[in-house]
């Protein structure tokens, strides 16, 4: 990785750190755009009977081992933010690995008398 790319995913870190940490908490408190939906159609009840669901790490965008509050909502997004990163850099990696590597004739210019 040449030290562009390393700035340049330094910088996109940064800035996804910041909006993940700071930004989301002050967004999450709304509704996404399907339950909006869901509530202007007035579906947004359950269909079936509720499923008792297990609590998760990230339930509601909180760490339930902090509590409900700013820091919890700015680590939760954080750690989610990096998990995507993550992934992304994995299949980024996996599909350059899949492309052929030019052998050294084929990606030199050829030059004309």
């Amino acid at each position: 990785m040449t030290s562009y790319n390393l700035r340049t995913l330094a910088v996109g870190i940064a800035i996804a750190v910041l909006i993940a940490g700071v930004i989301s908490y002050f967004a999450s408190a709304n509704p996404d755009g399907l339950e909006k939906a869901q509530e202007e159609l007035g579906v947004a009840g359950p269909v079936h009977s509720p499923v008792e669901v297990p609590a998760v790490a990230f339930q509601e965008y909180n760490l339930k081992w902090i509590g409900e509050g700013f820091w919890s909502n700015a680590i939760a997004g954080i750690v989610g933010a990096m998990v995507v990163l993550a992934i992304l850099l994995g299949v980024g990696r996996l599909l350059a690995r899949g492309k052929a590597k030019p052998s050294a004739g084929q990606g030199a210019a050829s030059t004309s008398p």
